[in-house]
């Protein structure tokens, strides 16, 4: 059991769920009740598409480290696929997960009215099938299918939300001539943080995965431009997301009350990428670079866990 939950990242899916969970309720709530408006989606069916996507995830990891295994046995991670768990029991995990999560997905979207959002799930199956097989190995194309499926999921939320709702108030947005496009600005935010930091986060494994990634042909960042360019590109992304943050808090949260905001951003977002890219400029072929893994998922969890911030400031207003 225990070499199953390492297979399938037990933690990540955690956050995952908890990303979902907080979207809704500590960002899509506190929005709507400003205007006395309440979430429309069913508690259990919006549990059951927080399930679908956790597990369309746990079929993305299995079937990542089912094609993987040679690459990580040269980088010196830990091998689960052929090891301690059979390739073909792995191959079958990973089948019978993603159907669960298809099923679970169709129904929900058929429940919202919206049969078709199901291929949401369809198309991130088939995007994690084909990513682990091939198109990882393309320069850039992998690193950027993964963010975008990353940046899916707090997305996901909003989709599935909006339509009970446009039929529940369909009256109230005629006379009012509104919509519910406000909350697509909102969680696109956090999802536009999420891609970003996924992309960084999967240029540094690129850099501390290229004897592995040489041996398996794989046109990763660092073997195409070289390590000197990858660590330029990274840091400038790096920036590129501070300079973003800071951005959107001049743009369009600068409220006189909020007083919290520009010191969370700051301490808790910038100053650890800023710290993550002194890390990067230091790194050499060989290093683990662990800190600095470490230091970009406490900038992504801390980017996430924002929507706490929001959900203080809606309710003190």
């Amino acid at each position: 059991m225990n070499s199953f939950l390492k297979l399938i990242r037990l933690p990540n899916l955690i956050i995952i769920a908890l990303t979902q969970y907080v979207m809704r309720y500590f960002i899509i709530q506190p929005l709507l009740g400003i205007n006395g408006i309440k979430l429309q989606l069913a508690d259990l069916n919006f549990a059951l598409l927080v399930l679908a996507t956790v597990f369309m995830a746990a079929a993305g990891y299995i079937i990542n480290d089912y094609f993987d295994t040679k690459a990580d046995r040269l980088n010196k991670r830990e091998v689960i696929v052929g090891r301690k768990i059979t390739r073909r029991i792995a191959l079958f995990l990973q089948q019978i997960i993603a159907a669960i999560s298809i099923l679970l997905a169709g129904y929900v979207s058929y429940k919202v009215g919206h049969w078709q959002f199901v291929l949401i799930f369809f198309m991130a199956g088939g995007l994690l099938w084909f990513y682990s097989t091939s198109y990882k190995y393309y320069f850039l194309l992998g690193s950027f299918l993964i963010a975008l499926v990353v940046a899916a999921i707090p997305f996901i939320v909003v989709i599935y939300e909006i339509p009970p709702l446009n039929k529940v108030y369909a009256d109230v947005l005629m006379k009012s001539k509104t919509n519910f496009n406000y909350l697509l600005y909102w969680v696109g935010a956090f999802s536009f943080f999420s891609f970003f930091s996924v992309l960084i986060a999967q240029f540094i494994r690129d850099l501390t995965s290229i004897k592995g990634d040489r041996e398996i042909y794989r046109r990763s960042l660092p073997i195409v431009i070289g390590l000197k360019w990858s660590k330029v590109v990274i840091i400038l992304l790096i920036l590129f997301l501070s300079v973003s943050v800071f951005g959107v808090w001049y743009q369009f949260l600068n409220a006189p009350m909020d007083k919290i905001t520009p010191w969370y951003f700051g301490g808790l977002i910038v100053l650890p990428l800023l710290f993550l890219a002194y890390q990067v400029y230091k790194f050499e072929e060989g290093d683990k670079l662990r800190l600095g893994l470490y230091l970009m998922r406490f900038a992504i969890l801390t980017g996430i866990s924002y929507a706490f911030v929001v959900n203080y400031i809606v309710n003190k207003l």
